[in-house]
């Protein structure tokens, strides 16, 4: 009388047994091809993306999300160039991988990558609007520190070479604008009159024009002259200045009497 219910036991624990593998082999009949269990029994990872366009993607989504490990997982392939990338994209692997380990407090790795960073992209800054600002501020300190190493007492010499290098932009230009106008006035000055001069050293029909031209060389030589001399002493003084000090601006500024522009020296 118990051999039925006995039966009926063994008969559904065979069925539940041999359910997984008729699965299995149900999927291999539509080319399905089963995944392997994880080790710990948790489902595995995501593959990681095959090209260097889809990490990117992956770590700019992980970093809008705010996961900062997944950020530095999905960047880190581009940016040691086991995934093909153009510099530019190398570039913001190393500006990704940065930001996520200084943010999950690698500081030692994110100097590394700001610092290729820089290699690639010198003049790269960090958004002050979409990263923290201990970030920026880390960033930021490392470009200086890069920035003093590579300047050079001698581009002084040589203005706007010396304001350039010191990241005096503004007087930089202004530098340069008056020097190569004042250039082109020396130069057309003291050729011009030659095409008129005549034998005996005369100008015919042209006097009056070659002597103003001859004081407009005068002045032009002298502006020259002293626009280099300035331009090798502020060299001078910038380069003696902190890197971190605040620079030259040119910006617009309300007076009691309207809006002018001014200059910060």
């Amino acid at each position: 009388m118990e051999r039925a219910p006995l039966l009926a036991i063994a008969t559904a624990a065979f069925l539940a047994a041999a359910r997984p593998a008729v699965a299995a082999d149900e999927k291999q009949e539509k080319g399905e091809e089963a995944a392997p269990p994880a080790e710990d029994g948790r489902d595995s990872r995501p593959a990681l993306p095959q090209n260097a366009g889809a990490a990117l993607v992956r770590a700019a989504a992980a970093y809008e999300y705010g996961d900062m490990n997944q950020v530095v997982e999905a960047a880190r392939p581009v940016a040691e160039g086991l995934l093909p990338a153009s510099p530019g994209a190398q570039a913001q692997a190393f500006r990704l991988l940065g930001i996520g380990l200084f943010l999950t407090n690698r500081p030692a790795g994110a100097e590394s990558a700001f610092k290729e960073l820089l290699r690639l992209e010198p003049a790269s800054r960090l958004d002050p609007t979409t990263t923290r600002p201990e970030v920026v501020g880390f960033f930021e300190n490392l470009r200086r520190q890069q920035l003093a190493q590579q300047r050079r007492i001698i581009w002084n010499f040589i203005p706007p070479v010396g304001q350039f290098q010191n990241e005096d932009n503004t007087k930089g230009w202004l530098i340069l604008g008056v020097g190569v106008a004042s250039l082109g006035a020396l130069v057309t000055t003291r050729f011009l009159p030659l095409a008129w001069k005549s034998d005996g050293h005369t100008y015919p029909g042209h006097y009056d024009t070659v002597t103003t031209l001859r004081t407009v060389n005068f002045i032009s030589a002298g502006v020259l002259a002293a626009t280099y001399i300035y331009g090798v002493f502020d060299g001078l003084i910038g380069y003696s200045r902190p890197v971190d000090e605040g620079k030259p601006q040119l910006g617009l500024k309300l007076l009691p009497q309207g809006a002018g522009l001014g200059f910060a020296f």
